[in-house]
């Protein structure tokens, strides 16, 4: 995908942003209000899409808007593209029955295993990488990640 587009895409999400940031309360007594962070990297995402877009768009004349990937064009390529694919859609859809915890054992498992590593390395990092994001997230962040059914467990 061209700079142009990416760019482009970048700044419409910036003017999100910064549209649903607007209606956000002040703070009582404070100059600034819940809308001030969101609204500055509204502001961010306008601007380096703007010059993201401007660079492509004076540099690259002519040049194709979308192109594939030379990697995309074999049989292992694509597996790997849909592969990725299917793991967001996992955790979509698998995630709040199942539980973060062993969706993430498993799409990492299956990640890993199809780009070569063996069962145990496997295994292992997959399981570390998962405790790592429960411990960052959940933990320290206080994000709500879905229990499914490690309720009561976890």
């Amino acid at each position: 995908m061209r700079d142009a587009l990416l760019g482009g895409l970048f700044a419409c999400l910036g003017i999100f942003m910064m549209v649903q940031a607007a209606g956000f309360p002040a703070f009582p007594g404070q100059p600034y209000g819940a809308s001030l962070l969101p609204g500055l990297l509204g502001a961010g995402f306008i601007i380096a899409g703007g010059i993201l877009a401007a660079q492509d768009l004076l540099g690259r004349v002519g040049a194709p808007w979308v192109a594939f990937d030379e990697a995309l064009r074999s049989r292992n390529g694509l597996i790997s593209a849909a592969l990725m694919v299917a793991t967001v859609l996992a955790h979509i859809l698998l995630g709040g029955w199942l539980g973060f915890i062993p969706v993430a054992l498993v799409t990492l498992c299956v990640i890993f295993l199809w780009f070569g590593v063996r069962l145990l390395p496997a295994l292992l990092i997959a399981a570390a990488s998962t405790a790592l994001c429960w411990v960052l997230f959940a933990i320290f962040l206080e994000v709500p990640l879905p229990r499914g059914l490690l309720v009561g467990i976890v």
